[in-house]
């Protein structure tokens, strides 16, 4: 293994904190800095993390003692910073969404692969154990051929959120819980069935403070014939489930239990698959993808959530937010072409 990766850390809050656990535990990256407009949140980093403090963008990825940026600003900003971070040949690892819309997207990824820098992407639901084995099992013909998935992912976000938070304000988070919780289904599907034909979409203001929408639903078909829902609601308590129907059986992966259960097709009862403590599968999915992001730095592989998973995933939120807006179903070509 060639040295270890120095990795700075821009935007500073409770999830970049999830993620500097995940780099320390790895073998492969050194904590090189931090980058936060507060002077609190930098010191409190350092004092966790180690590292140099940055007070701005520019500092950093001006910084020959940094290698690769890990990227959890606002959604809005990562275009402009994943552009301006390749250009000073800074390998990028950003917090999903990606960006917010397919065309930021495409920008982010030509700038990247110009550079010759990694482009990895923060999408680590469908690496918790739990989707992994639901993924392994529907290759393997558990289910025979998907016919139908429901996702849902809500949370109480919707009564906690203030203003000085930037997912209180629509422009950050385009169809509410699309871009903090949906987005992680929507890739799981793509992973599964790959990207929609079509989507309708509803995003809706229905109570709480928050400027942003605070419940989504939306209902897909794939090429593939099979149908899809997926939802979201900021204004309940946390609930997050994927179910998988099948010619051949079906999936439940109830991610707040931490519990896998599998019927086959003419059996009369569940059968539990497995249990996974939910904490410890998201420390598990952090550090695997934060040692894959440095790994491919250091090897020239390719993430297995690069710029096309993440761009997939924002046409997903696209269409959804753009389905609502119009009030008619939109065609995924219409943002992949």
């Amino acid at each position: 293994m060639t040295e270890k990766v120095r990795v700075a850390f821009v935007g500073l809050g409770w999830w970049s904190n999830m993620l500097a656990d995940a780099a320390k535990a790895s073998a492969r990256i050194e904590i090189a800095a931090c980058m936060s407009r507060s002077a609190d949140k930098r010191n409190a980093f350092v004092k966790a993390y180690g590292g140099a403090a940055k007070e701005t963008f520019d500092s950093v990825v001006g910084d020959a003692a940094v290698d690769a940026i890990v990227l959890t600003t606002p959604n809005s900003l990562h275009a402009e910073q994943c552009l301006a971070a390749a250009a000073h040949g800074k390998h990028m690892f950003i917090e999903k969404p990606m960006a917010l819309t397919v065309a930021d997207c495409r920008r982010m990824i030509a700038a990247t692969e110009k550079a010759g820098v990694v482009l990895a992407l923060g999408q680590n639901k469908r690496r918790m154990p739990m989707f992994r084995k639901a993924f392994e099992m529907v290759k393997s013909g558990a289910v025979g051929t998907i016919t139908l998935i429901e996702a849902n992912s809500s949370s109480e976000t919707g009564f906690n959120t203030t203003p000085q938070q930037w997912r209180w304000f629509r422009t950050e988070s385009p169809g509410g819980p699309l871009t903090t919780h949906t987005v992680h289904h929507a890739d799981f599907c793509n992973l599964l069935l790959g990207l929609p034909k079509r989507i309708a979409g509803f995003s809706r203001k229905v109570g709480g403070a928050m400027e942003a929408d605070d419940v989504v639903n939306a209902c897909f078909e794939f090429e593939t014939g099979a149908l899809g829902y997926l939802g979201g609601s900021f204004l309940s308590p946390v609930r997050k489930y994927v179910n998988l129907f099948g010619t051949g059986g079906f999936i439940f992966i109830d991610e707040d239990a931490g519990t896998l259960s599998y019927k086959k097709r003419g059996a009369k009862d569940f059968e539990l698959i497995g249990t996974w403590e939910p904490k410890q599968q998201q420390r598990a999915s952090l550090q695997e993808e934060l040692d894959e992001f440095a790994a491919c730095i250091q090897n020239g592989t390719t993430p297995e959530t690069g710029g096309r998973e993440g761009m997939q995933a924002v046409a997903v939120i696209e269409a959804i937010v753009r389905s609502s807006d119009t009030g008619r179903t939109v065609a995924l070509s219409e943002l992949m072409r």
